[in-house]
């Protein structure tokens, strides 16, 4: 089955962007950050998908919190990891409550990340021990993770990207957790979960650590349970329209079955998400694209 990102495209209301979406014929919508705060989230939530028949999965920052902030499940500052729990109990009880069975969210960060640090440098100010962060990440974890299954949610784990900007920043450190083949198997080792492989993360990552993107791939592919897509230049986390012949769509098609579910997160407009479903599909025609998305 085949997602697309809300964050996708570029709006400050979650229902104007699920209208344009559900209006394209867009059925399967993962729910994710970059929207607003709003009143009335719920009620359109319902309402969309109950009118256009849609499936939601549900990723990371979602709902936006009412005061925005860096969700760290791993923060060794108490107010930060407070605020992260607490978000995730609200996105928990809402899944539930609009029907939604699936949630994704991102491993943590082993340093104090504001809000403006996000998509750029990070400025690392607070380093945080590495084994408290690491136990505090798998307690919240594992706390989560039996609030979904009491739900009958489906939980995911994601892998961090590394920009070589961030890299340099950290003096050739790496402060976030499951970045590489080796991080994730790290990770695997002290927790069960699912890998929620992000192919425009993994293929920063690897260049930025000197590693060979499609060994990675080769390496993480048993372990894969589902997938998020998009285009970048290997050197930043850039969300770009997928492309004909790239590298990173060469190892989708390797890792890709039909059992795996796929997130499109290409930001753009309608055309050019509609144009990079078709490369997901594999050359379908847009024609069949638009409709069979949500299938």
């Amino acid at each position: 089955m085949i997602y697309v990102s809300s964050a996708c495209i570029k709006k400050n209301r979650i229902d104007t962007v699920i209208c344009q979406m559900a209006e394209s014929g867009i059925r399967n919508i993962e729910l994710s950050g970059g929207t607003d705060y709003y009143d009335g989230i719920e009620h359109d939530l319902r309402e969309w998908k109950e009118r256009y028949q849609l499936k939601y999965a549900c990723h990371a920052y979602f709902p936006p919190p009412k005061e925005p902030f860096v969700v760290n499940l791993a923060s060794c500052n108490d107010e930060i990891y407070r605020r992260s729990l607490e978000h995730y109990d609200n996105c928990i009880d809402l899944l539930q409550r609009i029907g939604c069975s699936v949630l994704s969210i991102h491993a943590g960060f082993l340093i104090e990340i504001e809000k403006s640090d996000l998509g750029g440098r990070v400025n690392c100010k607070v380093i945080y021990d590495e084994g408290e962060a690491y136990s505090r990440f798998c307690y919240a974890y594992e706390r989560l993770s039996k609030r979904c299954r009491e739900r009958n949610i489906k939980l995911y784990l994601e892998n961090n990207v590394l920009s070589h900007e961030n890299y340099i920043a950290f003096e050739q450190q790496n402060y976030f957790m499951m970045t590489d083949y080796q991080s994730i198997l790290y990770m695997k080792e002290k927790l069960d979960f699912d890998l929620l492989l992000d192919l425009g993360h993994l293929y920063v990552s690897s260049n930025t650590l000197g590693l060979t993107y499609e060994k990675q791939c080769e390496y993480l592919k048993p372990h894969v349970r589902w997938i998020h897509v998009s285009e970048n230049n290997g050197i930043r986390d850039e969300h770009k329209p997928l492309q004909e012949e790239s590298v990173i769509l060469k190892e989708l098609y390797k890792i890709y079955t039909e059992k795996l579910n796929v997130t499109l997160e290409t930001v753009g407009e309608i055309s050019d998400i509609l144009k990079s479903l078709k490369f997901v599909k594999g050359g379908e025609s847009e024609e069949n694209i638009v409709w069979t998305a949500g299938n």
